[in-house]
């Protein structure tokens, strides 16, 4: 009996040293198990992860789910998806316009070109809706602030058209290295747009302030910027290229919008000249009238 009692203490105690041992390694393993997945935290950080490998579709998705978030991560996330569509709305347009220029050069091409054509338009029009109806947190953002903080990270590459577009818009293919020509030209549609809303910062200053920390923009750079950007957007709406009136009308009427309490800036002279001339023309093609050529 008494052995059978010190073979049984004998089993505990080392159950207890084994369950010890156990629980000391998972937390000298496990570390921070992050956030719990499924929560808007979780889906920033997966954001993060789509971003660094140009995967832009899932990024975008995360960031809307990442937005509903209370407070500042909301707020960044809201930002960060604002910029990127975007950006992607003039990634895919370009590219979209580079296949129909092909198939207009090319007609052996025509039939070839039109499934990227038809691709690239639908992802430049659920980019360019999904950019005007995500203006909420840019509204936040510049509520009684003069200089803005864009917590907005900078995808990997550069802001250089790829010199594989003129290769297609002359009607060839370029099916081995048709991934890097997207890649180069999404990547420079984020780049063309943060521009645009930062007042026209080059490629390098943006690059220098996001290795510093952050991106800066005085309000009103950011502003005006939106409304360009909108109206950049809206003539992707136009009879050559997505043919609806309905939105274009509508993204019209928010870049005037956002323009019109500048209109009179000295500072942005420049800009506001170029912002009329383009919205006269505009507004001139949807009334069937003749566009104006800047040399007329």
């Amino acid at each position: 009996m008494p052995e059978i009692q010190e073979h049984s203490k004998s089993i505990c105690w080392t159950a207890g040293v084994v369950a010890a041992v156990c629980l000391l390694g998972v937390a000298c393993t496990g570390g921070d198990p992050g956030p719990r997945q499924g929560t808007p935290a979780w889906f920033f950080e997966a954001a993060k992860d789509n971003f660094a490998i140009l995967d832009y579709t899932k990024t975008v998705e995360q960031l809307k789910e990442a937005a509903r978030a209370e407070g500042d991560l909301g707020m960044e996330a809201g930002v960060w998806r604002f910029v990127l569509t975007g950006g992607l709305a003039l990634g895919y347009d370009e590219l979209a316009d580079a296949f129909v220029k092909g198939a207009a050069v090319n007609d052996e091409m025509i039939d070839a070109f039109q499934p990227s054509i038809n691709d690239y338009r639908r992802r430049t029009r659920v980019n360019a809706i999904q950019f005007a109806e995500g203006i909420g947190p840019i509204e936040k953002l510049l509520e009684e602030q003069e200089t803005v903080t864009l917590n907005v990270p900078l995808p990997s590459g550069n802001n250089s058209a790829s010199p594989l577009l003129g290769s297609v818009e002359a009607g060839n293919t370029v099916d081995a290295q048709l991934t890097a020509m997207v890649d180069q030209t999404l990547t420079r549609g984020v780049f063309s747009a943060l521009s645009t809303l930062t007042g026209g910062k080059e490629f390098s200053e943006l690059t220098q302030e996001s290795e510093a920390g952050s991106i800066q923009a005085s309000a009103t750079d950011l502003s005006f910027g939106v409304a360009r950007l909108m109206l950049d957007v809206s003539i992707m709406f136009d009879k050559e290229g997505l043919n609806d009136p309905k939105i274009r009308a509508h993204i019209l009427n928010l870049a005037q919008e956002w323009a019109a309490p500048h209109l009179e800036n000295e500072e942005l002279a420049e800009r506001v000249e170029e912002f009329e001339f383009d919205i006269e023309n505009e507004r001139r093609d949807v009334e069937g009238k003749r566009r104006i050529k800047k040399d007329d």
